[in-house]
């Protein structure tokens, strides 16, 4: 259930942290006056003996480094300790090697070539069996790679082939590689092949085995602990000793540390409003990354209220949508211009001349006049000021949101007084992540608060929302729309006429084509679909900010190729764009 919220979504939700201060964490030690340890890298750099703290938000001692187990996995520590297949570059809208040398994908088949200098912090070399036991792992938990494999071959100790189901978009297969990480180990992993799913994804690995740039060291209630991992392929990139990544209770305390630009070096996510950025100091550097994720609505459709088309439009007409982004973030959020299941900067691009035909939903206005029409031809009439239906019930009911999230506490109160101001009857519920996930996932709910977008690079590729949206797999379903999006529905068509199709096969051709412009066609008729049935509303999308420091440590150029990929604080460390310079 939290497979894409932990890897992507609630990445957004991250902590920051750092250090830079005069107390042996920012600077040299007391044997090495120039901040070096005397020692040399295998290139000849000299490796500094100081420390990078990154800070985020959670408790090191209760978070593991099982990759599957996604509830208790401790993301920002895995990327420090597992080197990546594949990365994405926003900045120039392509893929970036890792681990892999070489990745080829052609008709039905994939080659996946690992680099030779590949290997484990303990000094055994990375083989393909150790693939081997990821992949079958990967099929026992369900990855969504595996909806587009059917089977796989190890040809060398450096190769292997993926067999695809059937014709598949190649850029499919690249963002579904770099959700993979080197993360499994043969001898540490193969005990559960045989195991059932459960008992694997209830494994905490306590003592991973490190493929990255850090191994791990220690970890308690502040912090996790790690070093330079000098086996690691890219060694040569990172010139200082140690990594922290130090707990903070949450998103004020972390903007305390920045503020006082003594305790932190970096924060990996962390939503900072205007008036707190401004006092953060110059040294101080924000990154900003299309999140590819965002506030918005789900709907239960079996609710007999929300269930009905014309009162999820009345919802989306009766929303401002501006009105969150100023409430809640405008440095970082942005409205959707259609909502249509289509990240909001991707929109135009991909829709072509069909683009103007889309209702808009009023997105800097509330347009209640539609809204009400709407109501009213659903069969609903206002009495005191509240929509009721025929047997006089009130359309309303909890309106849940996740505790914590101080610019969705925001946003949520704001759709919700502009729902309530309509004549809608709804209660602000706020509750901790897990429930708010258990409520939508057990179908308990009318409507509330949800991310539309997957998130992460992924989404940059309409197929992924919009699946998404059909099929709600972060939630099991549990807005109860899969049996509708696998039917067929005739619908207003661009035209005036009528459209039939089945969405979730029209979604799938997306998947299919071997190029965007095969796709287009697809894309373009399952988000007229998304837009007018409205499985999810998205009302609002923004930037990962990003935030590092340049006093010690060197940053990636604005502009360049590296600049813009997740996350900073390790593929810049990756790369050597982020080194000790003090």
């Amino acid at each position: 259930m939290l497979t894409v919220a932990g890897a992507s979504g609630m990445a957004a939700l991250a902590g920051c942290g750092g250090d830079g201060s005069g107390d042996g964490s920012g600077d040299g030690s007391d044997n090495a006056t120039d901040g070096s340890t005397g020692d040399g890298t295998e290139g000849g750099s000299q490796v500094h003996d100081v420390e990078f703290h990154n800070a985020y938000t959670g408790n090191p001692a209760d978070l593991h480094f099982n990759t599957s187990g996604t509830q208790n996995y401790a993301w920002p520590a895995g990327r420090a300790v597992f080197a990546p297949f594949l990365k994405y570059s926003f900045t120039d809208s392509e893929f970036l090697l890792g681990a892999l040398e070489d990745l080829e994908i052609g008709g039905e088949e994939v080659t996946l070539t690992f680099r030779e200098d590949l290997t484990w912090d303990n000094g055994d070399d990375w083989t393909t069996e150790d693939l081997d036991v990821q992949l079958q792992l990967a099929e026992k938990t369900g990855t969504s790679l595996w909806g587009y494999v059917d089977d796989y071959e190890i040809v060398d100790e450096r190769t292997a082939t993926l067999q695809l189901s059937g014709p598949t978009n190649p850029e499919i297969i690249q963002f579904e590689l770099t959700n993979f990480f080197v993360d499994t180990k043969k001898e540490t992993h193969e005990e559960f092949l045989d195991a059932d799913e459960a008992e694997f994804l209830q494994w905490a690995w306590e003592d991973p085995v490190a493929s990255g740039m850090w191994s791990f060291v220690s970890k308690d209630q502040q912090a996790f602990e790690f070093e330079r991992n000098p086996e690691f392929y890219n060694a040569d990139n990172v010139n200082f000793q140690s990594y922290y990544l130090d707990s903070y209770g949450g998103n004020n305390a972390q903007h305390q540390a920045l503020i006082s630009a003594s305790e932190v070096d970096a924060a990996t996510s962390l939503f900072t409003p205007p008036e707190i950025a401004e006092q953060f100091p110059d040294h101080v550097v924000e990154v900003n990354i299309p999140a590819k994720w965002g506030y918005g609505v789900v709907f239960n459709h079996d609710d007999p209220h929300f269930g009905q088309r014309e009162v999820r439009q009345a919802v989306a007409h009766a929303i401002n949508r501006q009105a969150l982004v100023d409430n809640a973030g405008p440095r970082s959020k942005f409205v959707t211009p259609t909502p249509c299941g289509i990240a909001p900067q991707d929109q135009e691009s991909w829709l072509g001349d069909w683009f103007g035909d889309f209702e808009t939903y009023s997105p800097e206005s509330k347009d209640t006049e539609t809204a009400a029409q709407l109501m009213e031809e659903a069969g609903y009439s206002k009495n005191n000021g509240t929509w009721q239906d025929e047997d006089g019930n009130t359309v309303g009911g909890d309106y849940y949101s996740p505790a914590g999230w101080t610019d969705w506490t925001t946003m949520t109160e704001t759709v919700v007084s502009q729902l309530n101001d309509f004549g809608f009857d709804f209660s602000v519920n706020t509750q901790p992540t897990n429930d708010w996930f258990s409520n939508y996932s057990e179908s308990n709910f009318t409507m509330g608060s949800m991310y539309w977008l997957p998130g992460g690079s992924r989404s940059a590729f309409p197929y992924f929302p919009l699946y998404y949206q059909l099929w709600a797999t972060d939630i099991g379903g549990g807005h109860n729309y899969r049996e509708k999006a696998d039917s067929e529905q005739t619908i207003p068509g661009r035209d005036g006429g009528e459209m039939t199709l089945n969405p979730l096969q029209t979604t799938e051709n997306i998947a299919k084509q071997p190029s965007r412009d095969d796709a287009r066609q697809y894309v373009q008729q399952a988000a007229w679909h998304n837009h007018i049935e409205l499985p999810f509303l998205g009302l609002v999308s923004k930037y990962e900010q990003s935030w590092t420091t340049n006093d010690e440590w060197t940053v990636a150029e604005e502009g360049s190729t590296n600049r813009r990929v997740k996350w900073p604080p390790y593929w810049w460390v990756h790369e050597g764009d982020l080194q000790y310079d003090g």
